[in-house]
């Protein structure tokens, strides 16, 4: 006979009101029985609230408060949570029916430190389910091929995530990715289902869809963050790589749209600092697709 895990499961919110009802619902018709759901609202000026306290009586624990962040938010709600399994679901996002049961059928493998299963992007108008997979620390830090991540669809041991360092919240936009790379390199034993566990909503406002420029401005802090990190020796390699590289994309740019410099020189430049770069193919046609540009 199975027995039923404790699965903790904090909602940050912030003026969601069109979407988190279907957040709630999804959740608490699980029917699953050993559950604790903790909404974490930002103070909210739509009519969140009021969605939310229609269902308080089924909640363990929500608040409507001003908060410095959506990880600061999850990180309140995780000091709450007493649950084996956690994560966190956005007030935009809904779960699959029947996913917490096949989220605690894989955790009861005691072996088993991340459950990752497929989760359904989805906008007005596309869909494209895709399933968590090859996740290790190196694989998501340096995006290597194959690997595919979607935070919803991972679920971890709540007791291992502080022993990680939890949720670092200086970071505001690839929080989740840089918990998951340091998660991965301490706890390692992931269990791939390709089962569809969560739906991920994509849509203007979400963070996701509109600040590209941000999460790519986070990564290359939380690299670098790494690289200086004694606890994380085996990637400092790759950080390195990645540090290097992301230096030398910034050089290609500022070079190209150096106009007041002539042609021939910029390319002499570009040609002259080549030797310290990476000797790789994907170097070489970085740097040959910017000398085309200046040309």
């Amino acid at each position: 006979m199975m027995s039923f895990p404790k699965i903790s499961i904090v909602t940050p919110s912030y003026n969601q009101g069109q979407f988190i009802e279907q957040t709630i619902q999804s959740v608490l018709c699980q029917d699953y029985p050993n559950l604790e759901y903790i909404i974490m609202d930002g103070g909210s000026t739509d009519h969140t609230a009021e969605i939310i306290k229609k269902y308080e009586d089924q909640l363990t624990f929500w608040v409507s408060e001003k908060d410095k962040g959506q990880a600061h938010a999850i990180n309140k709600g995780l000091e709450r949570c007493t649950g084996e399994i956690f994560n966190w679901l956005n007030s935009d996002d809904y779960l699959e029916p029947g996913a917490l049961h096949k989220i605690a059928e894989a955790f009861t493998n005691k072996q088993i430190q991340v459950v990752a299963g497929a989760v359904r992007n989805f906008s007005d108008n596309e869909t494209e389910i895709i399933s968590n997979a090859k996740l290790t620390a190196k694989g998501l830090m340096c995006w290597e091929p194959g690997v595919r991540f979607v935070q919803p669809g991972v679920w971890l041991r709540r007791a291992l995530i502080q022993r990680c360092g939890g949720i670092d919240e200086q970071f505001h936009y690839a929080f989740d990715w840089d918990l998951y790379i340091r998660y991965l390199y301490h706890f390692p034993v992931v269990k791939e289902m390709d089962v569809l566990l969560v739906h991920f909503r994509l849509h203007e406002q979400s963070k996701t869809q509109s600040l590209h420029e941000r999460f790519a401005i986070e990564e290359r802090q939380i690299i670098e963050k790494l690289y200086k990190d004694k606890d994380y020796l085996l990637l400092h390699k790759s950080c390195k790589w990645k540090i290097s590289r992301t230096k030398w994309t910034k050089f290609l740019q500022d070079t190209i749209r150096d106009n007041n410099k002539p042609k021939l020189k910029r390319i002499t430049n570009l040609l002259l600092h080549l030797y310290e770069q990476p000797q790789d193919l994907r170097t070489y046609r970085m740097t040959m697709g910017a000398i085309k540009r200046i040309l």
